[in-house]
């Protein structure tokens, strides 16, 4: 395959003040939360232990930052991280709404006052990560885990265009590592991924393996999906259908072999 271009990181001011922002987003929403016991919808976690594990997610991403307690290098991202939020449960008791959310705001400060390392360093799914990722991935944490609270208590959130655009470059980072490589073992295609309001990316998928970078004005790829960011990060974390989002112009494939939008959608595991 040709080469592309590298994912270049997202610049360490923007994500420090969106994730701010959303942590003092997402704190409010937990406090407002009725009760810990309200189940999720579409996930097996309450509104307590979606806190919980948010609140964790900045503790341990500190460690990792600080280059301690990183686990091994490892494949099966998807089914890794499930292990550790499990893990993250069983060893923080904590469901109590209020608590969580006096927890949130400094384990989150915690985390932004570590000096970025110089070399990515191994997080929870197994994936070396710059900084930039890594805060890519919490902030996406924040506003995912925030709309599943709200939606558990009956609250409004909105996700920005532009906080989407921020997590979907580190996702974008890491999605080759969450290709599926049965599924993706006779694919071989290339697919622009044009996010409204913000970059092209260029996902090249070649039996079994992927790349992804910035997509140049050059690329001829097989199949182009135009996307409102917001959209794309909610379907892509299984938030919300494909089709709803399709209908109403959110989401848009085109080019010589449009129905690769569908194969992309089903030779990626869900982070």
């Amino acid at each position: 395959m040709p080469e592309i271009n590298a994912v270049p990181d997202a610049g360490r001011a923007a994500l420090s003040d969106a994730i701010r922002n959303g942590a003092v987003r997402a704190a409010a929403v937990i406090r407002a939360a009725k009760s810990p016991d309200a189940m999720v919808p579409g996930l097996s976690w309450t509104a307590g232990e979606t806190a919980a594990h948010l609140v964790n997610e900045f503790v341990d991403y500190t460690a990792y930052a600080q280059g301690r307690n990183n686990p091994a290098a490892g494949d099966h991202p998807s089914r890794r991280n499930s292990d550790a939020n499990a893990a993250q449960l069983r060893t923080d008791p904590d469901r109590d709404l209020a608590s969580l959310a006096d927890r949130l705001l400094p384990a989150v400060t915690g985390f932004l006052a570590v000096e970025p390392p110089a070399q990515p360093l191994i997080v929870s799914n197994g994936l070396a990560l710059s900084w930039s990722t890594m805060s890519s991935a919490l902030l996406g944490e924040l506003v995912v885990h925030g709309l599943d609270i709200a939606r558990a208590s009956g609250q409004q959130w909105r996700i920005d265009r532009s906080d989407a655009l921020l997590v979907l470059d580190g996702v974008l980072t890491m999605m080759p590592r969450y290709l599926n490589p049965k599924r993706a073992a006779n694919v071989r295609a290339s697919i622009e991924i044009r996010l409204r309001g913000g970059p092209r990316y260029l996902v090249e998928i070649d039996h079994g393996t992927a790349v992804t970078g910035r997509s140049t004005a050059q690329a001829r790829p097989d199949c182009w999906i135009s996307a409102d960011p917001a959209a794309f990060l909610k379907v892509g974390f299984g938030r919300t259908g494909q089709w709803g989002q399709i209908a109403r112009g959110r989401l848009l494939a085109g080019g010589r072999k449009p129905w690769l939008a569908t194969t992309f959608g089903t030779v990626v595991t869900r982070p």
